[in-house]
């Protein structure tokens, strides 16, 4: 007897010929832990029986792709309501990803079509009509927010011809629906479930690593999420391992040959100090790449891994969590232990590659014990629960007694992708405030009775915003050990001011800021934080970070125009006794922007000035972290032909002077660069520009302007000649290759100072 067909299948239909058709819906179903993923393609009409679909999902994270929808008919709008009306009953939460255009029509259209669940990601129709090509063209909420928002779609290159591409609905119709939801990102396991089991496009900040951590008694056990990258903190999450070691990699997504280094190095440095080690819920790529004799050391083991596998009767395909030394009899002849399926019970078949069932057999048998599973198991299980930050004085000290410690932090809290690189605010949110960071001591005192609300991480510092009503934003920054209250609050409020700059540059989307203002920073910013925060007692390291961030500060009130508030909205500090006559403390200060100055700051810094063929961009206040003297000038991020162009000048160089005369901003610039021209023009000089170009001493530029007026005799009526003499007192004739000056060697020596 044939097997009946799975609830969620449409009914098989005969053909004319006698051969089935094939069904209007089809409906894969992917699934991993708590996490299901269900694949529609086709037309949702009467025959989608919604709710009987909705009987057999049960999933922590439901994922809905609908970017293969070609149609929804009136009577399978009645069938999708009834489904997701159903699934919104037994599911935590929903997220519905690559929307195809007619789910969105739907979305505006029918109310409750999206039931409890969020859209992530949709797609948006292009048209050309040069080539009369039809694109889609995915939107994410999370990267496209402010599109979203603003129903403003850009427009954008033909994929095939070239030409510019231009939406193709009418945009407040179509965004109608998605600009009134909220922004949101993917829990980091859902994002790895995504982009790495299903390939699904996730947008970087969705990857980027968490980090999970439990301590208890001698036990360490440490939750990975997200992409295995170079960032991967190596040094940090080792620092004092010791005892048993339990590491969860079930979330780690795409491994990237540096992070894979990274970890190698990392499972190195743990290794001499841990009594044992053990990975848990290794997923296939890392299975395959990282648990080979020679990556695992002498310690490390594997409790547990997934393989894929497929149901023909539900058609499902799942990842099954497999435990090694529950079926390492089977293992070790590179064979996949029978599996159920969970849903329907049927047998499954293991839909791995062979290379990675050949390695199974170098696979060590755990020396473990039933209850060490039992353990692993309820830790695996814990939900993090970070403890409440103590407010007073008394909470603190009575948060140092005993219990497990839960710890959470991400390698890159704030990340803001640019080309060529990104740049990173590291923030550790600990939750046992009672005991401090290195040499902090025991809390002894603090300026207020209870802490202020607005402080959200007392992790040394760390900087951050928070989205205010309407637009506006909170920013807050905690110091580093300080010698006195003062001095404390006062780092702590420079480094609120530059979570705010950092908040600006989120919001700043043109590629061509992002790479040549934005990169000229970017590893200098990183280098000086993962420094300090390496060793907190390198006095050399804390000088270069406060005084980065002081000069930060400076440049902002100088280029903001005003936006920025003349003093902190908050101020707190913390008393800390480590056992000497010399207290320590930490300072809090907060910012609080208005909408319209958040606004201010935005288009004061993005918007872009034209000057002789060029554009420039008034100068960011982090670039002071690659250059702590710089609080003034311009950005060039563009030299097209003209006055600038034949100077020598190239994007990403910080022009401070032009004639001797200092430039403020971008306006400045312009105005001083014209200026300075049309005085040449008529009288003849030398034109002279200094500019900060890659790392060193600011570099003058200098060519001569012949007068534009001409005697009866064909004598420059501007003055005497100057014979091509540059600023740096180097006499020549005509212009000036100013490149031989800085060790270019000729045009085809120009620096890049975006290195």
């Amino acid at each position: 007897m044939d097997p009946a067909p799975a609830p969620h299948q449409a009914p098989t239909v005969i053909g004319i010929t006698g051969v089935p058709a094939p069904p209007k819906l089809q409906i894969d179903k992917f699934a991993d832990g708590g996490i299901v993923c269900l694949r529609l393609s086709g037309t949702i009409d009467e025959a989608f029986e919604g709710k009987k679909l909705a009987e057999t999902i049960k999933a922590q994270t439901l994922i809905l792709d609908l970017g293969d929808i070609r149609k929804v008919s009136s009577f399978g709008i009645r069938e999708w309501v009834d489904f997701i009306n159903g699934v919104g009953k037994h599911s935590e939460r929903i997220v519905l990803v690559e929307c195809a255009p007619k789910i969105v029509d739907q979305f505006n259209m029918v109310a409750n079509f999206s039931g409890t669940g969020r859209v992530y990601s949709f797609y948006a129709p292009y048209h050309c009509d040069y080539c009369d090509k039809d694109d889609r063209v995915l939107y994410q909420i999370d990267r496209d927010f402010e599109v979203i928002k603003s129903m403003k779609p850009p427009q954008r290159p033909c994929t095939q011809c070239g030409e510019m591409q231009y939406f193709n609905e009418d945009p407040i119709t179509f965004f109608s629906y998605l600009a009134g939801q909220e922004k949101f990102d993917l829990d980091p396991d859902v994002a790895a479930f995504l982009s790495s089991k299903l390939s699904y496009a996730v947008s970087d900040s969705a990857r980027k690593l968490r980090i999970d951590k439990i301590i208890e008694g001698r036990t360490t056990f440490v939750r990975l999420g997200g992409d295995l990258e170079k960032t991967f903190p190596r040094e940090k999450l080792a620092e004092g391992m010791e005892g048993v070691v339990i590491v969860d990699v079930a979330g780690i997504g795409k491994i990237e040959p540096a992070g894979a280094a990274e970890w190698r190095g990392f499972l190195q440095m743990v290794t001499p100090g841990a009594e044992a080690l053990y990975l848990t819920g290794v997923p296939p790529a890392f299975l395959d790449k990282l648990t080979r004799p020679e990556d695992l050391g002498p310690k490390a083991q594997v409790l547990s891994f997934t393989l894929p596998y497929t149901c023909a009767t539900c058609s499902t395909t799942a990842g099954q969590l497999i435990d090694v030394d529950d079926h390492f009899d089977v293992l070790k002849f590179a064979t996949p232990p029978d599996m159920k399926c969970p849903d329907c019970k049927s047998p499954m078949v293991c839909a791995a590659p062979e290379g990675l069932l050949t390695h199974l057999p170098s696979l060590p048998r755990p020396t473990i014990t039933g209850d060490f599973k039992k353990l692993v198991a309820e830790l695996r299980a814990r939900k993090v629960q970070i403890k409440k930050m103590a407010t007073t004085v008394a909470e603190a000290a009575a948060q140092q007694k005993g219990g497990s410690v839960w710890m959470a932090f991400t390698a890159a809290a704030a990340t803001v992708v640019l080309a060529g690189g990104a740049f990173f605010i590291y923030q550790s949110f600990i939750a046992n405030p009672g005991k401090k960071g290195p040499g902090r001591g025991k809390l002894s005192g603090a300026s207020a009775e209870v802490r202020p609300e607005w402080v959200g991480s007392d992790a040394a510092l760390a900087s951050y915003c928070k989205d205010d009503a309407g637009g506006g934003m909170v920013c807050v920054g905690v110091s580093g050990l300080s010698p006195s209250s003062d001095d404390g609050v006062d780092e702590a409020g420079d480094g609120a001011l530059d979570a705010i700059a950092g908040a600006v540059a989120a919001r700043i989307e043109d590629p061509a800021w992002r790479t040549r203002v934005g990169n000229l920073y970017a590893q200098a910013r990183q280098a000086k934080l993962a420094a300090a925060d390496k060793d907190p007692r390198s006095a050399q390291a804390r000088r270069e970070v406060r005084d980065a961030l002081r000069a930060v500060a400076k440049t902002l009130r100088a280029t903001s125009g005003g936006a920025v508030p003349a003093a902190p909205s908050g101020r707190y500090w913390e008393e800390f006794d480590d056992g000497t006559e010399n207290k320590q403390y930490i300072g809090f200060a907060s910012y609080t922007l208005q909408p319209a100055e958040v606004k201010r700051l935005v288009d004061g810094y993005k918007t872009p000035t034209e000057v002789l063929g060029a554009k420039a961009m008034t100068v960011f206040p982090q670039l002071a972290w690659r250059y702590p003297e710089l609080s003034r000038g311009a950005v060039l991020v563009s030299v097209d032909k003209g006055a600038l162009r034949d100077l020598g000048l190239a994007p990403s160089y910080v022009v401070l002077e032009v004639g001797g005369r200092d430039v403020a901003d971008a306006t400045a610039f312009a105005q001083l660069a014209n200026e300075e021209m049309t005085r040449l023009k008529l009288a003849g000089g030398t034109l002279a520009i200094e500019v900060q170009a890659g790392d060193g001493d600011p570099k003058s530029f200098a060519a001569p302007i012949k007068s534009d007026k001409v005697d009866t005799g064909g004598r420059d009526t501007g003055g005497r000649d100057t014979g091509g003499r540059d600023t740096g007192g180097r006499t020549g004739t005509g212009n000036v290759n100013v490149w031989d000056r800085y060790g270019g060697g000729g045009s085809g020596g120009r620096e890049d100072p975006t290195q």
